[in-house]
């Protein structure tokens, strides 16, 4: 009775875990689920080893597994390992939150890792490349793949009302091709790593790509030729004249006004968004190597600020840049010029500051 109580107990908590997670195809995954609940951080590194090591895991399922070797390291107090996982979880996934509310040895690294991706632009991506001459070849281009995950990609074609079909084709200078199986498919496409576990893809089942073979016959009609400008009759010489110089001068004024103003705001949250992101990053340490003073709510705000703020001091420092390039353009043209045309040309009168 005791080991059939037991069993039932197990069998109910695995079950409700994998509920709250999702379910998967991974054997080693829900285990090390419920090891970690049972706080046996060294026993669920293991299986997360284990479920990390098998072939063809989904991304939902990868994404799990990675997040989690960061949270065991973490516990661990392994902070460059927990480092490491999260950077690949937010290679993966940039806007990835953490499903559980964990100590600041966990979230520290995590928000460490988030701003590594940020400053590096390391979000990995899958582009199609456009077919070219003859080429009958559907190619994707995986950038930047800064951790070198990418090994293989897969393919996925189907014409209209048939079936999808699948080719797998590795990845040769960050590139890979197939050949399109007709005139017109729709086609999606998978990145695969070592294990040939996804990545991130490019469409999907559901939302495909379009594809026209190169020389086929499109149904859309091409647009109509432009007509052709009609010459002046003979002794007729349009006159364009600019407006006198005294409005472009004051719209100039405003505009160095705007690039002064929209320099010093960004700057200022600029300053503003480096001390937040220190606050999360240089948080004191106690002698057992917690993080002390900064719970995970806090960071999370913190983080969530820091971000706002560096994204509105980059907007407002290129509206800077192009106000002031605007103003010094309206200041040099804020002279009165006349443009006229003639039989022999253009001409041009006036005065320049």
């Amino acid at each position: 009775m005791v080991a059939l109580h037991r069993f039932v107990v197990l069998t109910t908590t695995l079950l409700l875990t994998s509920l709250a997670w999702g379910e998967t195809s991974n054997p080693y995954l829900p285990r090390a689920r419920l090891l970690l609940e049972e706080l046996r951080y060294a026993e669920a590194a293991r299986a997360l080893d284990q479920a990390r090591a098998q072939p063809g895991n989904a991304r939902d399922t990868l994404l799990e597994i990675l997040e989690l070797q960061g949270v065991v390291a973490g516990m661990l107090q392994q902070p460059a390992k927990a480092r490491t996982a999260f950077q690949t979880l937010l290679v993966l996934a940039p806007d990835y939150r953490l499903k559980g509310d964990y100590a600041p040895r966990v979230v520290t690294p995590f928000f460490e890792a988030k701003g590594w991706v940020g400053d590096k632009g390391a979000a990995l991506r899958l582009e199609a490349l456009p077919t070219s001459g003859a080429d009958n070849l559907l190619t994707v281009q995986v950038k930047p793949d800064v951790l070198n995950l990418g090994r293989s990609v897969r393919f996925h074609q189907r014409e209209a009302g048939a079936g999808w079909s699948e080719q797998e084709q590795p990845l040769t200078e960050g590139k890979a091709s197939v050949a399109r199986k007709a005139t017109r498919v729709e086609w999606w496409a998978e990145l695969l790593d070592e294990r040939r576990a996804v990545l991130t893809s490019l469409g999907s089942d559901t939302s495909p790509l379009g594809a026209l073979a190169p020389g086929a016959i499109s149904a859309t009609p091409a647009p109509l030729p432009a007509p052709a400008p009609v010459s002046p009759l003979p002794g007729k010489q349009p006159q364009v004249a600019r407006a006198p110089g005294l409005p472009l001068r004051t719209v100039a004024y405003v505009s160095l006004g705007l690039a002064v103003g929209a320099g010093a705001t960004g700057g200022f949250l600029g300053v503003r968004s480096n001390q937040d992101r220190a606050r999360v990053v240089g948080a004191p340490v106690d002698e057992a190597g917690l993080t002390v003073g900064l719970t995970q709510r806090e960071a999370f705000a913190l983080d969530a600020r820091a971000r706002s703020q560096a994204r509105w001091a980059n907007i407002l420092f290129g509206v800077a840049g192009a106000a002031a390039i605007a103003g010094g353009t309206l200041w040099v043209l804020g002279a009165p010029v006349n443009v006229s045309a003639t039989p022999a040309g253009v001409v041009v009168g006036g005065a320049f500051p």
